[in-house]
């Protein structure tokens, strides 16, 4: 049962089965398509073509909305009307210049001390009265963020079984460009995770995802993020940021990779084995995605501009993993 009720239901499930067929999660996109799918069957009921009208209404910017949310809002219509095109029904391709140029942000680098208080305000958590472990769960899974360079969906979604606590290993399954990966942890924070391990599993002993929220399931992206506010609002000293670059959770995996930069570079390391080394551990699908890397470093670290502006500056390309 698809559960689509517009008259594009049919190749709605078809883009769907498609996508799953090819091994792609498709979880964000589906649910895009699926409150397209509403929009079309309250406001263009029994409309089996995908329309100019349908499509163009759908991809108008909504209040305050910023353009990387309104671009991934309208990439899964665009591809089911080429998918529609391909299957030889009638279907109004969004043009290509809609919504415009995504919009690259620029990433806040913590420093020691903020990182400290960060963890600090993690530390003291006191229990609320909703149920959850948060206080438990919020100082673990931060720290995984950070120490491991993790995108903040792979560490919300870990399973139980991703995580090894006999060899110290966190295997993430599916990340972003659908690839598997292993990376490791330090001998404190293998510790800290079986500690957490053993506190949390008295709460919840069958339970699947690593960090579950009070019904057994995987926390919602909103309820990290919201996490992460409560924990910059009770850091102490306060984190300043620059206009336009407010502290986010994506950060911390910044914040991991050029810490790790810094002590290879500056321990003389060579660049190119550095980034063939970096590349599988963060993820990423080519090595220019982590050239990115050097580049925000040297912006942040003066030692490190002599690199940038040498023999590095020439492969610098900025990563498409930097925007969430």
């Amino acid at each position: 049962m698809s559960g689509f009720v517009s008259g594009l239901a049919a190749p709605l499930q078809s883009l769907l089965e498609v996508k799953h067929a090819i091994g792609l999660p498709y979880v964000n996109s589906e649910s895009h398509l699926r409150r397209f799918d509403k929009m079309c069957a309250e406001t263009y009921p029994g409309e089996v073509t995908l329309t100019k009208e349908m499509a163009m209404a759908w991809a108008v910017a909504r209040p305050a909305e910023h353009v990387n949310g309104q671009m991934r809002r309208i990439t899964p219509i665009r591809q089911l009307a080429k998918h529609m095109g391909a299957l030889g029904l009638a279907a109004f391709v969004i043009p290509s210049g809609i919504p415009g140029k995504q919009i690259r942000y620029r990433p806040h680098i913590y420093s020691h001390a903020q990182l400290r208080s960060l963890f600090n305000a993690a530390d003291n958590l006191q229990t609320t009265g909703y149920g959850g472990r948060r206080e438990v769960i919020i100082p673990v899974i931060f720290r995984m963020i950070y120490c491991l360079g993790l995108r903040p969906s792979e560490a919300r979604t870990l399973r139980c079984n991703d995580v090894d606590l006999v060899r110290g290993t966190v295997s993430i399954r599916q990340s972003k460009g659908h690839k598997d990966r292993i990376v490791y942890m330090s001998s404190d924070l293998h510790e800290y995770c079986r500690t957490y391990d053993a506190t949390i599993s008295a709460h919840h002993p069958d339970r699947i995802p690593f960090f579950p929220n009070r019904y057994g399931n995987c926390y919602s992206q909103c309820t990290i993020d919201y996490w992460f506010q409560q924990l910059l609002a009770a850091a102490a000293p306060h984190i300043v940021s620059s206009a336009g670059s407010p502290p986010r959770v994506y950060d911390l995996r910044h914040a991991h990779v050029i810490e790790n930069i810094n002590r290879w570079v500056l321990a003389g390391k060579d660049p190119e084995a550095l980034v063939a080394y970096l590349s599988p551990h963060l993820g990423h699908a080519n090595t220019e995605d982590t050239w990115y890397y050097f580049h925000l470093a040297a912006d942040f670290h003066v030692d490190l501009r002599r690199i940038a502006n040498t023999s590095i500056e020439s492969a610098l390309l900025e990563a498409s993993d930097g925007l969430r």
